[in-house]
């Protein structure tokens, strides 16, 4: 039993490496700050599109200065990726839904086919942040075909030896999803309560859990990355962000109808075992 974690359409990252070399290579996720479900809280949407563009300029401007300053304040910045994730939301929640964007194609997003957008996120990289892209990129048994750049970059064995202990000992998605089980058990709760006094779970009500539970997962996924950063000294670090920084990759976003998942999520919240099962899988378990 998989806990939807995204009402939007798929998004996917298309990821080419600058070197050649890695281009072939390539080719051959404690939940101290768990949060319940807040059922007061909103899901944010694009209420007006000029106040959308606004922000979506103020937020690349910030990205930009943070990035030439100081590059590892793009992950310690919580407030960055607050902003990030809430601006992307509204974004992607538009595209579901149909509604007209404003035109973004200044800070990188264009129409794409089919109602989806598409961002060049290497020439555009405040749209998939770092941790995103160490998160997507760096787990899993291939990570051992970059040894040879970041050694020549300036990593060295033991630099070489921390980050690959790092990777094995900490699962980004297992941290995303203890994150965020404490929200939806919680939310499997209310949804119990309404059907107890035969209320409909409205459409914004499921929606604000998909975004809280969606947070939730991305702080989790922000704090990995913190992590393995502090795992290195600072120079090993910048060179870290600084090689995948260098990946070319495309991102689309593309629609889907969110009252699917929407029927699909309180099938399964008002399914028996619904709190049994997702406390094993948070844990990595399958039933």
């Amino acid at each position: 039993m998989h806990v939807p974690s995204n009402c939007h359409g798929r998004q996917q990252h298309r990821w080419r490496p600058a070197l050649a070399m890695l281009m072939l290579a390539l080719a051959a996720t404690g939940s101290a700050h768990a949060a319940d479900f807040d059922e007061k809280l909103k899901a944010p949407t694009m209420k007006d599109p000029a106040e959308l563009r606004s922000q979506a300029q103020e937020y690349s401007a910030r990205f930009a200065r943070v990035r030439a300053a100081t590059p590892e304040q793009l992950v310690k910045d919580p407030a960055l990726a607050r902003d990030h994730f809430d601006l992307t939301w509204k974004i992607k929640r538009a595209v579901d839904e149909g509604r007209p964007l404003p035109d973004l194609a200044a800070v990188g997003i264009v129409p794409g086919a089919e109602g989806s957008v598409l961002i060049d996120s290497k020439a555009f990289p405040q749209w998939l942040p770092i941790n995103e892209r160490f998160a997507s990129l760096l787990p899993g048994r291939e990570f051992a075909v970059f040894n040879p750049e970041l050694t020549r970059r300036g990593f060295r064995d033991t630099d070489l030896a921390r980050l690959t202990e790092y990777l094995s000992t900490h699962d980004v998605e297992r941290a995303g999803a203890q994150r965020a089980l404490p929200a939806a058990l919680a939310f499997s709760k209310v949804v119990a309560k309404y059907d107890k006094l035969k209320r409909p779970v409205d459409y914004g009500l499921a929606m604000s859990f998909f975004y809280q539970q969606a947070r939730l997962k991305a702080e989790a996924t922000r704090e990995w990355t913190l992590g393995l950063l502090d795992a290195l000294d600072a120079q090993r670090g910048r060179i870290l962000i600084e090689f995948v920084s260098e990946f070319e990759t495309t991102t689309s976003w593309t629609p889907s109808d969110p009252s699917v998942a929407v029927v699909d999520l309180l099938a399964m919240m008002r399914h028996p075992d619904f709190q049994q099962r997702a406390t094993a899988e948070a844990q990595g378990v399958r039933l």
